[in-house]
């Protein structure tokens, strides 16, 4: 799906810029502490993407609340490919942090190997079979934009079942950051953090529409979203395969099941939760919650998949 995933990139980017601490509030403030507190969201939808559209399918919530990572196995060689969002083109001479255990850690220790891509846009790694994974990807100037990396961090990506598989790895390029904030005549401001991801149900490749997220800080406040331009916000997407973009009046997710949450305050190193809302079986509750460190002038990606009965405490 790799219209989708450059949607939430390029226009992630493009919305990065300045937020004001008074923006922010505690969970109960803000009336998001409790399942059904009257949201008139339709009740939550399944899609599945096709090379032309998304077509609706049955919603599978089987394993909420009981689901868990994945065990890994053995540990594994592996490809990892890793491409340009606007292009599809391999990144050569990338340097970047692979994290066996899914955790981001500030210096590249025992869970961790760094590598450089190759002029093929290729590393070769070691995971551990079918575990979850996470992956920094280190900015760098290039003597054109075309060829300058911004910052990507990304977690609980799935590792192939057996040696010799790939896996693929998301970078963005200084075009991107350029082009865009112009486009759209707004600026971009250091130190403002970015999430962006997908909202699905047990199956990995059906999309939620009618979901709605909701972001932590490390304190447990609620961003609440503002109505200014530098304000954060949450934003959800068209629903189209091809040229999808942010829908500015949708309220919660469509068929593409994606989000983004540009101008995120950014205060320390501890984890963030970052929560999926939606009607489900005629209820209004908390599907999805997850729980990671956000980073500084770079796109975290966190995909919410359902609530885990091995979550983290926040999440509990």
């Amino acid at each position: 799906m790799k219209m989708v995933r450059f949607s939430v990139l390029v226009c992630a980017v493009a919305l990065l810029g300045a937020c004001d601490d008074e923006m922010m509030m505690t969970g109960d403030d803000a009336g998001a502490g409790d399942a059904g507190t009257g949201s008139d969201l339709p009740p939550l939808e399944a899609y599945r993407e096709t090379p032309t559209s998304f077509e609706p399918t049955a919603a599978d919530f089987s394993c909420l609340g009981a689901r868990t990572r994945p065990e890994p196995g053995a540990t594994i060689d592996v490809n990892f490919q890793l491409r340009d969002f606007q292009d599809g083109f391999e990144v050569p001479s990338a340097m970047g942090w692979i994290f066996a255990d899914n955790v981001i850690t500030d210096d590249c220790g025992a869970n961790c190997q760094e590598f450089t891509t190759n002029m093929e846009g290729n590393a070769s790694v070691q995971l551990p079979a079918s575990g979850w994974y996470a992956y920094r990807i280190f900015p760098f100037e290039g003597p054109t934009r075309g060829t300058t990396v911004f910052g990507v961090f990304q977690y609980n990506e799935p590792a192939p079942a057996m040696a010799g598989g790939s896996v693929e790895g998301n970078s963005v390029s200084g075009t991107t950051i350029n082009l865009i904030p112009a486009l759209l005549g707004i600026t971009r401001e250091e130190g403002r953090a970015i999430v962006a991801g997908r909202i699905t149900d047990c199956v990995d490749d059906h999309n939620i529409a009618n979901a709605e997220v909701r972001i932590y800080d490390p304190d447990g406040n609620y961003i609440e979203p503002g109505t200014r331009q530098n304000d954060p916000n949450y934003h959800y997407f068209m629903g189209v395969v091809m040229g999808n973009v942010p829908d500015q009046t949708r309220e919660a997710s469509s068929a593409d099941g994606l989000y983004v949450v540009p101008q995120v305050p950014y205060f320390e190193d501890r984890p963030y939760r970052v929560e999926a809302w939606a009607n489900h079986d005629g209820t209004y509750q908390r599907i999805s919650c997850e729980s990671a460190r956000i980073f500084q002038d770079s796109v975290t990606i966190l995909n919410l998949g359902p609530l885990r009965a091995d979550a983290d405490p926040a999440c509990m």
